[in-house]
């Protein structure tokens, strides 16, 4: 799995460098071995220590991802992304070494780089959390010093180091990263619940919208039999009848033409010399 992480070092593969670490973790919570996973995770971290003012885009979980686009990686939701998830695989790996009686020593290196790291970056939301670590590892390193002092075995006693070990209870570091871990696991389930209630309003609205449209169209729309009715009945409106039925204009289409009168007047013409 180290391999893994060596064969690609570009940004791209940081979903697939920390999903070894992940596994690696596994494996050594279960064997009760340590891994140095120290060098792999602050390489991370140094990715994030530099601020991205790339175009914002929706976050991707990469928990189902194994590497991104190169324009992707420029962004500040893989930045987010990247960092949650490294944070997460840091907590739990040096909470796995605080039960450890060599915790002082060990996690020396790395309460010095994440000093370092705080020092430059400028984002106040990784930094805060780095404070907050360091100050769980720094009480812990102290109160282990302090246990330690008054043991009469030597490193070389492998039982008694083990047996002093399991006496130990549970550290500030292991009920950190448990509740760190509930909390931001339930963030992330809201945020993903609201974000599909989003799609489901956002698909309803638009189904409403298109039956509203069918609605208006429907009504204003006439049929075109009625159309036609209205048609026929102002032709025959405007056609005057042959049996002498008034037109539109109020004229009558039984009008005397020029001929008949010119009949009546020379029948008038022939009766006068018989009177």
């Amino acid at each position: 799995m180290m391999g893994v992480i060596k064969l690609h070092s570009s940004p791209c593969f940081y979903p697939l460098h920390l999903h070894s670490i992940r596994l690696m973790l596994h494996l050594a919570a279960a064997t009760n071995k340590h891994i140095p996973l120290v060098h792999s995770l602050l390489g991370t971290l140094d990715f994030c220590a530099v601020v991205h003012k790339a175009p914002a885009t929706k976050p991707v979980d990469l928990t189902c991802v194994l590497r991104v686009t190169k324009g992707y990686k420029k962004t500040k939701a893989f930045q987010d992304g990247v960092f949650d998830l490294t944070y997460e695989l840091l907590l739990n790996y040096i909470s796995q070494l605080s039960q450890s009686i060599s915790f002082p020593e060990v996690s020396f290196p790395v309460i010095v780089w994440l000093r370092k790291f705080n020092k430059k970056c400028n984002n106040p939301k990784y930094t805060s959390q780095m404070k907050q670590l360091l100050e769980k590892m720094e009480a812990v390193s102290r109160d282990l010093t302090e246990k330690r002092s008054s043991v009469s075995f030597t490193p070389k006693d492998l039982d008694k180091v083990t047996e002093w070990e399991s006496q130990l209870p549970d550290s500030a570091l292991t009920k950190y990263f448990n509740t760190w871990l509930k909390i931001h696991r339930a963030v992330a389930a809201a945020n993903k619940s609201a974000e599909e209630e989003e799609e489901e309003g956002g698909e309803g609205e638009e189904e409403d919208v298109g039956a509203d449209d069918s609605d208006e169209e429907g009504e204003t729309a006439p049929s075109p039999k009625k159309k036609a009715k209205k048609s026929k009945k102002s032709k025959t409106k405007d056609t005057p009848d042959a049996n002498g039925i008034e037109n539109v204009n109020g004229a009558s289409s039984d009008a005397s033409s020029p001929d008949k009168k010119e009949k009546s007047t020379d029948c008038d013409s022939a009766l006068i010399p018989l009177l």
